[in-house]
């Protein structure tokens, strides 16, 4: 554990932070309004006091850093396209809030932003992209910090982060979990990606979302949600002093190739004894 704790300050040391921005929704979509506050519902309270999701995109940007003016231009257009998109996805821009009074946990959204680091690391993005051996501690340079383990807290945060010598680019971000699972999440990755490449977060294709609380009608469902923040997080504001993610990524991570064919030998046999693992199935481009 010391020694990958090591590794980490080391790789954090090797990440340089250019600049924090705050980026703040466009005009607002449809249904949307400044003072917008959700109440967490009981499908919501039991995530509150799980650690964040965390994802990242690795991209390959040529030798001429992405254009015209390299890297600063892609944090330019990226941080345009996220506004758009926040404009939509209003409660990803708010801050989760607890009220003593009544016992419940709200996404308020009247100071709606989501903090926006730029960073650059000696980091080779095909390295990164391999599928040998993992470097865990890089990876976890790559996606920003939130703080969600008392309330208020920030919904989302996004890094930029410019890798080797600006022939790639790493975007991550930061999700409370008690806000938006893993679906919930690509969907809005997937309006960001469109409103950087069409224009818009909004399609034929991609709808808006859709925050309505009368799709969650349940007799009595406001009590079993505070019932369930009391029972997950009985000190709330605070939610933990004890992050359950500490430690969990000095385990050994890679990247298996398969054919369909190996997947289903592999399925189907008893001889390989696995403790722990996740197992992804995603196309390969080769």
């Amino acid at each position: 554990m010391g020694e990958a704790t090591s590794d980490v300050a080391a790789q954090a040391s090797a990440l340089r932070v250019l600049a924090v921005s705050r980026v703040t929704p466009s005009a607002l979509g449809e249904g949307q309004h400044a003072g917008l506050r959700l109440k967490l519902s009981f499908f919501d309270s039991p995530w509150v006091m799980l650690p964040p999701i965390q994802r990242v995109f690795l991209y390959e940007l040529g030798e001429d850093g992405g254009g015209d003016q390299g890297f600063p231009a892609v944090v330019d257009r990226l941080k345009r396209a996220l506004a758009d998109t926040l404009a939509h996805y209003l409660p990803l821009a708010g801050r989760l809030e607890y009220v003593a009074e009544t016992g419940d946990v709200f996404v308020d959204c009247s100071n709606a932003g989501v903090a926006f680091v730029e960073a650059e690391a000696d980091v080779d993005v095909r390295r990164l992209a391999g599928d040998e051996e993992h470097d865990i501690p890089a990876f976890l340079g790559l996606v920003p910090e939130l703080d969600a383990w008392v309330l208020p807290a920030p919904v989302l945060c996004v890094q930029a982060t410019r890798l080797g010598a600006g022939a790639g680019l790493a975007v991550g971000l930061s999700v409370h979990h008690a806000v938006a699972d893993g679906r919930a999440v690509w969907r809005f990755m997937e309006a960001w990606a469109s409103a950087s490449r069409e224009g818009s977060p909004i399609t034929k294709a991609l709808g808006p979302p859709h925050y309505g609380r009368e799709a969650v009608a349940y007799p009595n469902g406001d009590e079993l949600g505070r019932e369930m923040l009391r029972t997950v997080a009985p000190n709330l504001p605070t939610v933990s002093t004890n992050p359950m993610h500490v430690g969990l990524w000095s385990t050994l991570h890679s990247t298996l190739v398969a054919s369909c064919t190996q997947l289903r030998q592999l399925t189907s046999t008893n001889k390989i004894a696995v403790g722990c693992a996740m197992l992804t199935i995603c196309p390969h481009p080769k």
